[in-house]
């Protein structure tokens, strides 16, 4: 995905270069400022280009040579003469010693009768290189005098790095200039602020003129170019507070590099994108490079607490924006509902050099447009730790209506075929929150807004030809209303019609009938009417009624009342102690057990394993 990666374009400095190129023709001392990783480097790049001097530059900071900087300076002004010196002292040297008595292997043959003559010189030089090493820091008086007197030929002498040179270093540097100075242009390259002689206003007595880096490698230039580029690569609007922020720290070209590798590392390699937030995500790998101690405690997930006295005033908030920490703590804090989900919701996702498991938000939106059994299934079968739900729940509002309107109905044709989850619940409770808001629908309701909810489920459902039963089985199941709220809206219920045979949710109608009359698990208070009702159902109908009346369990709890096990197991209650003191026991034995037991009998031939048990969590030992 290399072509993906986010390439920072080359900042033309040319103009600002070929100026100062232009200054170089005059024998002065310049000092180029700016501070470390500022660009300087690029920038005299660009000047050399520009320039008809040869710049030759010396990094003393970087050199691991044992020569001195004298030595050095005249090793790079001067390399032809400097190396024809060492390499021609070296070469007779060594003449002179192979043509020794001591080490002769014939080589004086080659002489002839110049051998006295070949041997006198040898010896002389040999004589020469050991009183050099014998009085070494007397050398350099060789290279004064040459760099006094010769000719440099346009050349620019370049000192980099000057305000990382140590003490010692800079005072030779010093020695140097007093050699050249006025017999080609010098330049000092460093943070002025930095050097170690600027207190004594040692410096300013030998610079001429002080030089500082074109605005466009200045922090805020650079970094406000940055941030137009990220917000176009990744199709977003970062905070102020960020770019306020960050411009105002005065991070440099180097920094800004160190940073751009690691949103490419992020983003691309490691494919983050589309899987974060952008704006966290950039802020993440703000903290993991300049505020390493504040990424630890996000990577312990410890809290990052704003003390009173670190908090922004009002006019540092306008002015550079809310501090590192503050943004850091925020993120950690509060939350919002987009997708992909934030650091505060999906925290591993976000920190560096981990992978991502979820999908992307492209992914997910090509799903939602596909109409297509996947995204049913998808519907059915996410929890709400899915990437869909949270896709879901996050990105509903700005759905179209058209797509609101196609999910619902999806939703409704699987309802009736015994399916639900997270999923279809929020899409059913967030179509109702469209007409009716939840803040109009404060417990307990009234009849007037229970009309209105019916009123407005009853001309969706009955358009996608649900019965009457259907619609209470849908009502409830998806907690639009409780078998109470039903109850009272429906009070002239029959169950005593050819009409309730042909019913497809019987055993919801029967629900609703038994709230209206206030016979809700009072077993002993129906008459045969109930009980003939109850012969009417199919074994799922069957279930899940006595299932909500608590005498029948399947162990997947009350939402699970639509599912039949694949091992068929279920527990019938015998009895069972109330749970309101005194813990009164009731026996099922008789008021049910018994009126159902030839149904039971049939399903166990079916299938079926009903084990009876008693009840005993609330019992009260005497």
């Amino acid at each position: 995905m290399e072509h993906e990666f986010i390439e920072l374009e080359h900042i033309d400095t040319s103009v600002a270069a070929k100026n100062f190129a232009d200054l170089l023709n005059d024998n002065k001392t310049y000092f180029l400022n700016g501070s470390w990783g500022s660009g300087k480097s690029e920038f005299l790049k660009e000047v050399k280009r520009g320039s008809q001097n040869k710049l030759i530059t010396i990094d003393f900071w970087r050199l691991s040579d044992t020569r001195s900087t004298i030595e050095i300076a005249f090793s790079k002004l001067h390399p032809l003469l400097y190396w024809t010196i060492r390499l021609g002292i070296i070469l007779l040297v060594a003449v002179s010693i192979l043509m020794t008595n001591v080490v002769d292997i014939g080589l004086s043959n080659y002489f002839g009768g110049s051998k006295p003559l070949i041997l006198k010189l040898g010896g002389v030089v040999a004589l020469i290189v050991a009183v050099w090493q014998v009085f070494k820091k007397k050398s350099n008086e060789f290279y004064c005098f040459s760099l006094s007197k010769l000719p440099k030929f346009s050349k620019v002498l370049i000192i980099d790095d000057f305000d990382r040179m140590s003490e010692k270093q800079q005072e030779e540097s010093y020695k140097l200039f007093s050699l050249i100075n006025g017999k080609l242009p010098i330049v000092f390259v460093g943070d002025i602020t930095k050097v170690h002689k600027s207190d004594d206003n040692y410096l300013s007595k030998i610079i001429d003129r002080q030089v500082e880096l074109p605005f466009d490698l200045h922090p805020s230039k650079i970094w406000n170019n940055y941030f137009s580029v990220l917000e176009d690569k990744f199709n977003t609007v970062l905070s102020d507070d960020f770019k306020k922020r960050i411009s105002s720290e005065n991070r440099n070209l180097r920094d800004r590099e160190h940073f751009n590798d690691y949103v490419n590392q992020e983003f691309f390699t490691r494919g983050k994108l589309g899987h974060v937030q952008v704006k966290q995500q950039l802020l993440v790998i703000y903290a993991y490079l300049f505020y390493p101690d504040l990424y630890m405690n996000l990577l312990k997930d410890e809290a990052i607490r704003v003390e009173e006295s670190e908090e922004s005033g009002f006019l540092d908030i306008i002015r550079i924006g809310h501090t590192i920490k503050e943004q850091l703590s925020e993120i950690q804090s509060s939350d919002n509902s987009d997708y992909p989900l934030s650091f505060k919701k999906n925290k591993l996702e976000y920190l560096l050099y981990e992978q991502t498991s979820n999908r992307t938000k492209i992914e997910l939106e090509l799903l939602f447009t596909s109409n297509s059994e996947k995204l049913i299934s998808e519907i059915i079968d996410s929890d709400q730790s899915s990437d869909f739900y949270k896709y879901l729940s996050s990105q509903f509002r700005v759905f179209s209506k058209k797509m609101k309107k196609q999910l619902l109905i999806m939703v409704i044709k699987e309802s009736i075929k015994f399916k639900n989850s997270p999923s279809m619940n929020f899409i059913v409770q967030e179509s109702l929150n469209e007409v009716i808001p939840s803040y109009e629908r404060d417990s307990p309701l009234t009849k007037d807004v229970i009309t209105r909810i019916i009123n407005m489920w009853e001309s969706i459902l009955r358009n996608e030809n649900l019965d009457q039963s259907e619609i209470i089985y849908f009502l409830n199941k998806h907690d639009l209303l409780s078998f109470h709220e039903l109850g009272l809206y429906y009070s002239d219920l029959r169950i005593d019609t050819e009409t309730f045979s042909n019913l497809r949710r019987k055993d919801f109608f029967l629900l609703t009938y038994l709230s209206s009359k206030r016979l809700f698990k009072k077993f002993e208070l129906w008459d045969n009417t109930i009980w003939e009702a109850i012969k009417l159902f199919d074994d799922r109908e069957f279930l899940s009624f006595w299932i909500s009346q608590s005498i029948i369990t399947n162990g997947l709890g009350y939402k699970g009342f639509d599912i039949i096990p694949e091992d068929k197991r279920y527990t019938i209650w015998t009895g069972r102690y109330l749970f309101e003191s005194p813990h009164k026991h009731t026996d099922y034995k008789e008021s049910v057990i018994s009126k159902i037991k030839p149904r039971l009998e049939k399903m166990e031939k079916e299938g079926f394993t009903f084990t009876k048990m008693e009840d005993t969590r609330f019992k009260v030992e005497t």
